[in-house]
């Protein structure tokens, strides 16, 4: 499936069948990743994957950002009565200040599989009256509720996994150096 066809499943509306499949889809991003980076070398996880686009190792830790700021306005809605998210860039902000890119590409993996399972966790326990809770954020007149922010982050991330899938077939292929 198309993210495009993803965005059109994944109506504004929860349902307990939209919720299912955000759940899917989150569950499945650990386990894709892994799989896209069978095979690659080092070199080729840190290598760009085209003309001013980022490494494998990069764009994992790009999603790594997105999912730790993705994340917060899930937990503050669910922890507290008034919750309001300051704006922080997940990668101008976030990423500057955590430098995940430090790291071994084997130690991110492990860390975004580590967290996604105990969003999933979370999630997969929440009511239907929790799904609605909602948070504030900066500079935006409306609330953002638990659905949506969920919703945000599964289309993000399968964004970039089908992105990921275009641009290593182009590598495997040998039309990357």
């Amino acid at each position: 499936m198309t993210k495009a066809a993803l965005r059109k499943r994944l109506t504004t509306k929860p349902s307990a069948e939209v919720i299912a499949l955000i759940l899917d889809v989150l569950a499945a991003t650990p386990a894709r990743l892994k799989e896209l980076s069978v095979g690659l070398s080092g070199a080729q996880l840190d290598q760009p994957l085209g003309e001013g686009e980022r490494s494998f190792k990069r764009d994992l830790t790009h999603l790594i950002y997105c999912a730790e700021r993705g994340s917060d306005p899930i937990f503050q809605a669910l922890i507290l009565k008034l919750p309001f998210m300051p704006r922080i860039h997940a990668e101008r902000d976030w990423g500057a200040l955590m430098q995940y890119e430090a790291f071994e590409f084997a130690e991110l993996m492990a860390y975004f599989s580590f967290r996604r399972a105990a969003l999933l966790r979370i999630l997969k326990s929440l009511s239907r009256d929790q799904w609605d809770r909602s948070v504030q954020r900066e500079g935006i007149k409306r609330s953002e509720s638990v659905y949506y922010s969920a919703r945000g982050l599964c289309l993000h991330e399968y964004g970039h996994l089908e992105d990921l899938t275009g641009k290593l077939a182009l590598l495997r292929a040998g039309k990357f150096a």
